[in-house]
């Protein structure tokens, strides 16, 4: 099953609306990345927005480390977790990964974790906590592909050293905006020479499996109250 996401921007610009489908069963990762001002936040809501509509049983977990205003719409649901309940919500996603793996949960609905500013979360614990939590995140990207379970990552920045030896298991990656070099090598590094210095706010790159590489454009949302109740259906199981 794929799941249109975003828009081919150099199609676009041609005049032809050409969507960008994401196979979670392929690619069951994702890390959206970008300055701030990129549209990050923005592109996160859409998609996820996208992947509870079109997805009949998914169950979405919310770890939303940075605590601004973008997702108080979703206080009060079961999966929400702001600031410091991110280490709750992440042992409890953690932990119906391992009911799963271990047979206990035999369930094999869709469960996606999203979180916001993972980098930050990190910096926020001390040196034994962070590496506990990035084995658990590791573990995730690394076997959660077999048992139907997804992680969507959102930060400024994706340096290794936030993800143990598990961030090439980022299987569609997303970097809007007008990336460092530093960036472009982190992810791109095999398609710098074909990355313009033209993007705007929700325009950037994206990168599937290390080969599908498009220049993308993030769709309109022309109904943020519709969208909002989506992402709270699917937090409250």
């Amino acid at each position: 099953m794929a799941i249109n996401l975003l828009y081919d921007d150099e199609l676009l610009l041609l005049g032809r609306l050409q969507p960008i489908g994401w196979s979670p069963e392929k690619a069951p990762h994702m890390v959206i990345f970008g300055s701030t001002g990129s549209g990050k936040t923005y592109c996160t809501k859409l998609i996820l927005g996208k992947i509870c509509k079109y997805v009949s049983h998914v169950e979405l977990f919310v770890c939303d480390f940075k605590g601004d205003e973008d997702f108080t719409f979703l206080q009060g649901t079961q999966h929400f977790y702001r600031y410091n309940e991110c280490k709750e919500g992440l042992q409890t996603f953690y932990t119906s990964f391992l009911q799963r793996q271990s047979g206990e949960d035999k369930k094999r609905h869709m469960l996606v974790l999203f979180f916001d500013e993972w980098a930050s979360y990190l910096n926020s614990l001390d040196k034994k906590e962070t590496e506990e939590e990035k084995k658990k995140l590791a573990t995730l990207l690394m076997l959660g592909r077999s048992f139907k379970v997804h992680l969507i990552i959102s930060q400024q920045r994706v340096d290794a050293a936030y993800f143990a030896t598990a961030r090439d298991n980022f299987n569609l990656v997303i970097g809007l905006g007008n990336l460092s070099e530093e960036s472009k090598q982190m992810f791109f590094h095999e398609f710098k020479d074909q990355m313009k210095p033209n993007r705007t706010q929700g325009t950037g790159y994206m990168l599937t499996n290390g080969t599908n590489f498009t220049a993308v454009r993030v769709p309109t949302i022309t109904d943020f109250n519709k969208l909002h109740n989506l992402i709270r259906m699917k937090t409250q199981p």
